[in-house]
């Protein structure tokens, strides 16, 4: 489903008349909204919700919406403001949180991937320290108390020298990262200076 671009945005129906709200076109054009309201209403449910929204809508606001009229013209020009500062606030959202504008399935495979994220990486803890363990105690040679002892000790250091080599590398990449950025900076402040 594309999503709402200017002059583009698909209204969308709302009590059997055509919504003008560009919030609301712009809320439904989201993928994870556009399949929850078809979730909805092609469940037996939220059919009979709908059914019951629109019967009351029907017997109870439509009759009075001709009185409404006048006094609507006043605040007209507010609501259509309040309408236009909430689609750019979801403007905003859209350029601040790009996934938003993604399939419903590839949000909640991101979704499921950050939850799960603190089990996988201690599982891959878990295997990387079991393996190490496993590999110095081979080393070790032998069966018994002291294999075990030494094969602990040098697990704890191999995993250390480890730890301390991806600690350098990273922090060799920011040491990177921040040469290039004061570079520049120092060229932009150079170029503003005219030097």
């Amino acid at each position: 489903m594309p999503h709402a671009e200017n002059g583009s945005m698909v209204q969308p129906t709302v009590n059997g008349e055509k919504s003008s709200s560009q919030f609301i076109a712009h809320v439904t054009s989201y993928p994870a909204v556009a399949d929850s309201l078809d979730a909805i209403e092609n469940n037996p449910y939220g059919k009979k919700g709908i059914e019951l929204a629109t019967e009351g809508y029907n017997k109870v606001v439509a009759p009075v919406v001709p009185y409404a009229q006048r006094p609507y013209g006043y605040v007209a020009p507010y609501v259509q403001k309040a309408d236009e500062l909430a689609d750019g606030g979801l403007t905003r959202v859209d350029k601040k949180f790009p996934i938003v504008k993604q399939d419903t399935e590839k949000i909640k495979g991101t979704i499921l991937d950050l939850a799960f994220m603190p089990l996988r990486m201690a599982s891959e803890g878990k295997d990387y320290l079991l393996s190490t363990y496993s590999n110095e105690y081979k080393k070790c040679g032998g069966n018994g108390y002291l294999a075990g002892g030494k094969a602990f000790i040098t697990t704890g250091l191999v995993v250390t020298s480890d730890s301390l080599s991806w600690l350098a590398d990273y922090l060799n990449q920011k040491k990177e990262q921040g040469k290039e950025f004061a570079k520049e900076k120092k060229d932009a402040a150079k170029e503003k200076t005219g030097n």
